[in-house]
């Protein structure tokens, strides 16, 4: 599938976020134009999602906002890159952690500029992780960089790999496969054995620990890597280096 020349021109990533607020108060007391928006998605939210009928607007917060992009906020990226020494491969990680998202996302806009050249892969990336990283860089009034303007893109010239349509296999009626799901089938070790996606915003908001939402992302890099790196027929890796 890839050989290991192509390997190495991939920069495979990853983000992580939070609600933008701690709870709906908060965000009540900040923005109350935004939280009355919030609790009109809530409507939606619990009509078209039946496991939703029964919540308020403030635990539909705490338990969704993170997935919105008008209501959540970026709280690290992870980035990381295969090199090879002979035929066995190495990657090292670097990560943008911060409670000042603009820092993040100028992390971001830093990372595709400079390598504009290459491919960038990650799982869901077309629905979740490139318009969450292009909403909030221009909801923070800061400019997209070019390999982020997808609005301007056709199809063929988007400079994504996305790991869940490879394992669709051009099925487009295949239902979504989390990134745990696909591991665990390939036969690689999970990148949960800690938190959890949805467990992120607590961690964020009530524990403070940015150091353990990085490393959380940066498994879940390094667990990516490992599937085209699989499927390809290629070693796996043995670790990572974290910048």
């Amino acid at each position: 599938m890839y050989t290991q020349d192509q390997l190495t021109k991939i920069v495979f990533f990853d983000i992580e976020t939070a609600s933008g607020y701690k709870s709906l108060d908060d965000l009540y007391e900040n923005n109350p134009r935004m939280a009355d928006l919030w609790s009109k998605r809530c409507e939606y939210l619990r009509s078209k999602f039946g496991e939703n009928k029964d919540l308020t607007d403030e635990q539909l917060y705490d338990e969704k906002a993170a997935l919105h992009s008008e209501f959540n906020r970026i709280v690290c990226a992870s980035f990381g890159r295969i090199t090879y020494t002979g035929s066995i491969p190495s990657m090292v990680v670097k990560s943008y952690a911060s409670e000042d998202e603009s820092e993040i996302l100028d992390g971001i806009s830093k990372v595709f500029t400079k390598f504009n050249k290459l491919k960038f892969c990650g799982h869901n990336i077309k629905r979740f992780d490139v318009p969450v990283m292009c909403k909030r860089t221009l909801i923070n009034g800061m400019e997209l960089p070019k390999y982020l303007m997808v609005h301007e893109m056709k199809p063929w010239e988007m400079p994504f790999i996305d790991t869940s349509e490879i394992w669709s296999f051009g099925a487009w009626q295949e239902g979504f496969v989390s990134l745990d799901l696909l591991t665990a089938s390939l036969g690689i070790d999970s990148p949960k054995n800690d938190i959890r996606g949805e467990e992120v915003s607590g961690v964020f908001w009530k524990d403070g620990d940015l150091d353990r939402i990085v490393e959380y992302c940066e498994r879940d890099v390094y667990s990516l890597a490992q599937i085209p790196l699989n499927l390809s027929g290629q070693n796996q890796l043995m670790g990572f280096e974290s910048k």
